[in-house]
Formats: structure tokens, C-alpha cells, sequence
């Protein structure tokens, strides 16, 4: 009756990353490289503060669940779902079937009443289908860009970027990626394949003195090589991820005009 209620287990005090303050916890099941046979229970615990890059993130755990208690044999590892500056207060769907699909609140705490904008205070991410993959004995989550996105796009690739747009780059091996525009901002992205890293730097990328935790450099291991990059691209945000789904990064950014110019170094 949501009045009388029966206390069973808890799960988080002492575990992930700490200090931190709980919000938006969600759980799910997930199958295991796309194994329905091999399923785990995914509880995301988005947290602020204390995160990799300062402020707020979204952690996660993976493991069992017997109706009762969440058993994680791993918890005292911090896993991100994203390793951006701006990916918080992630939530998924209902009645969307076997998919498990997420978006987030791109900002931080640490600037988010700060940031350069009017009549709003961020938008949201695009939605992301979540899964679970291997990679070395450890079980992670994985994130890739919902398949709506790619049918809403247009038809044919065009050879400039504009305002709004999705970028894929195929990678062979170390790259840099730099968008840019006129006025001397840019943000630059680079991938080393042998590091198994990805990191974008947003230190130029446009107006970054609002808040002295803005100014950022963020990277991410990619666990294993990255074959192909997807990257959105919108007025004030860019999110690039793993076409794969191994690695995302969001972050914000406020250029004073659109980057107009992409250049891509090595392979």
C-alpha cells in the first residue's frame, strides 16, 4: 500500500567512489554481450560530489540480484557510464522493451547555475542504448547512440560542419581530432590506440572563465581499440562516443560562433 513497508537489504555505504551524495538511482538487467542467457543486474548511482574530473558523474555497479539483496563482487571499483565533465542525473525509460535505453543532464554541479546561457540551464543528451561487454575478466557498461538517432540523420553526409550535426571518423590507429572556428577556439580530441585512451580538451573551446572548474582536459580508457567514432555536435555540447559502445564523453562548450573547421591528424 506505499505505507507499510518491510526493510530487506541496502547496498552503496562505503562502496564506489566516496565521499558522494546519491541521486537519481536507477536498476536494470542487462544481458552479457548480447548473451540473454548471461544476464546481470546494472544499479546506476548518480553522484555529486567526488567525481574523476570533479563534481557530478554517473557510477555504476554490476551483479546479481536474488529478489532481495544486489551482490557486486567488483564495488569497490569506480566505473563511470561516462567520462565527460556533463553527464548527470541519468534515467532510463519504461515500456520500452528488451532495450534499456538512458539520457542524461549534461551539466555539473560545479558551474551549472554559472554557465553562459539564458532561459534554461542545459539540455539533455541523446538518447543511448545501454548494454554489458568483457574485456579483461571485468564486466562494463556499454553505451552507444539509440538507432533512432541515425534514421533521424540526413541521408547523404555532407562535407561541412554546421551548427547541429553528427561527425564519424574511422580510426586505424592514433589520431587528433580538432574542431575549430575563426575567432581561435577550438576543442581538440585525441586517441591513443596503444594507451587503449581518448581525451578531449575544451580549455579553448570558447567562453571558459565563467567558472574555474570549466576549463577541462578529460579522458577515458576506451578498453580495446576503437575502430570507428561517433561524435554529435550541437551549439553548446559534444558527445563523442565508441561506435562499439566501450567509451562515451560528454562536455559542454561555448563557443562565440559554431566551429566551421575539422582537422584530422594520423590515422
Amino acid at each position: 500500500n506505499l505505507k507499510k513497508w518491510t526493510y530487506v537489504s541496502a547496498f552503496g555505504k562505503g562502496l564506489g567512489q566516496q565521499p558522494c551524495q546519491y541521486e537519481c538511482p536507477d536498476f536494470f538487467q542487462l544481458p552479457v554481450n548480447g548473451d540473454k542467457k548471461k544476464m546481470k543486474w546494472v544499479m546506476t548511482m548518480n553522484i555529486n560530489p567526488g567525481c574523476w574530473f570533479g563534481g557530478s558523474a554517473t557510477e555504476y555497479f554490476v551483479g546479481d540480484f536474488d529478489g532481495k539483496k544486489f551482490t557486486c563482487p567488483d564495488a569497490n571499483e569506480v566505473k563511470w557510464l561516462d567520462w565527460g565533465k556533463d553527464h548527470y542525473a541519468t534515467v532510463t525509460f519504461s515500456n520500452t522493451g528488451d532495450r534499456v535505453l538512458g539520457i542524461t543532464w549534461m551539466s555539473n554541479w560545479q558551474y551549472a547555475n554559472q554557465v553562459p546561457t539564458q532561459q534554461y540551464r542545459s539540455g539533455n543528451s541523446i538518447p543511448r542504448d545501454l548494454g554489458l561487454f568483457e574485456y579483461k575478466g571485468e564486466t562494463y557498461c556499454s553505451v552507444v547512440p539509440s538507432p533512432e538517432m541515425t534514421a533521424a540523420r540526413s541521408k547523404k553526409a555532407g562535407k561541412k560542419l554546421t551548427e547541429s550535426c553528427e561527425m564519424v571518423v574511422n580510426l586505424k590507429g592514433n589520431a587528433t581530432i580538432t574542431l575549430s572556428n575563426d575567432k581561435g577556439e577550438k576543442v581538440v580530441m585525441n586517441y591513443d590506440a596503444k594507451a587503449e585512451t581518448f581525451s578531449m580538451d575544451r580549455t579553448k573551446s570558447g567562453k571558459v572563465d565563467f567558472s574555474k572548474d570549466f576549463a577541462a582536459v578529460t579522458k577515458a580508457p576506451t578498453y580495446g581499440k576503437i575502430s570507428q567514432l561517433r561524435i554529435f555536435i550541437d551549439k553548446s555540447s559534444i558527445e563523442a562516443l565508441d561506435a562499439d559502445g566501450k567509451m562515451s564523453m560528454t562536455n559542454l562548450v561555448f563557443p562565440s560562433k559554431p566551429y566551421n573547421k575539422v582537422t584530422v591528424k594520423g590515422k
